[in-house]
């Protein structure tokens, strides 16, 4: 699906700032209750990678999930 698809289906973006991967499957949850579809996280949150694959793992394709505050191609 292309990204003007996700936005299509809700023109907002959840940015979980701060947020730590024991915390981002509920806040998650919650959001796509409320008709989020795209979810990112900040890379300076904590264990921001984690988070990012806990929440692959648990949404698949039924949230876009992406990278927030990214500050080198690395």
């Amino acid at each position: 699906m292309a990204l003007t698809d996700w936005l299509a289906r809700c023109p907002l973006i959840a940015i979980l700032r701060g947020v730590r991967p024991e915390e981002v499957l509920a806040v998650s949850e919650a959001l796509e209750r409320q008709g989020i579809a795209i979810v990112e996280v900040p890379l300076n949150s904590p264990q921001p990678m984690e988070s990012i694959a806990r929440l692959a793992r648990t949404f698949g394709e039924r949230l876009l999930i992406g990278a927030g505050t990214v500050m080198t191609p690395a």
